[in-house]
């Protein structure tokens, strides 16, 4: 049996909490700490299938099992201690829309897990670019990350568009990878180093 990682000290306390709550700020974008009080102008954005063509996940099924979702995952902790999983519920800035969602799973022995959706109303606008640079500045300001990963199937161009801007590169590939959908899975694991998104993203 593989040994539980610990929490990292600087993961604890109250300032590391409220840190957790922040929400973060773009010129177009308000990030929010994802909550249960999200479901209910998530539910319907959330039941487009679109979301869902190129990761083997689906709807969620109803708004109240949304919402348990979404408490269970407001902690931002998992529940053995040794990972946060850190969602934000992306939003206008100046009319408060619901334009997509990023998150971030973050181990003290492990490179950041990133992933992303932008809701198809919001597409080709460069949301989820600008989403994705604000997160992944938070996360190298406040937890002091320097990797970071991305799994992308790799016929989801779109996304792959996205992690190149953002500086990733496709470290490896593998065929057969899942299996949803009625189909096979092939996979782009995508790698960026703190250093890198620093150099391309300069304050």
């Amino acid at each position: 049996m593989t040994a539980a990682v610990p929490t990292p000290p600087a993961w604890t306390g109250d300032a590391f909490d409220a840190a957790l709550e922040a929400v973060l700020h773009t010129a177009r974008l308000r990030l929010e700490p994802q909550c249960e009080a999200h479901a209910d102008g998530l539910f319907e954005l959330l039941r487009d299938d679109r979301l869902y063509a190129h990761i083997p996940q689906e709807p969620p099924e109803s708004l109240q099992a949304l919402r348990e979702r979404l408490a269970w995952l407001s902690g931002r902790r998992a529940p053995q201690g040794n990972a946060l999983w850190l969602n934000w519920v992306v939003r206008g800035a100046a009319d408060g829309a619901h334009i997509g969602r990023v998150q971030a799973t973050v181990r003290s022995d492990a490179p950041a897990y990133l992933a992303y959706e932008v809701f198809p109303a919001h597409w080709h606008q460069g949301y989820a670019t600008e989403a994705c640079t604000r997160m992944i500045r938070w996360l190298i300001d406040e937890l002091q990350i320097e990797h970071f990963m991305a799994e992308v199937d790799s016929l989801n161009h779109p996304s792959l568009r996205l992690l190149d801007r953002l500086g990733f590169q496709r470290a490896s590939f593998r065929a057969a990878a899942d299996h949803f959908k009625g189909r096979s899975s092939d996979e782009w694991t995508c790698r960026l180093t703190a250093a890198d998104f620093l150099r391309a993203n300069p304050r």
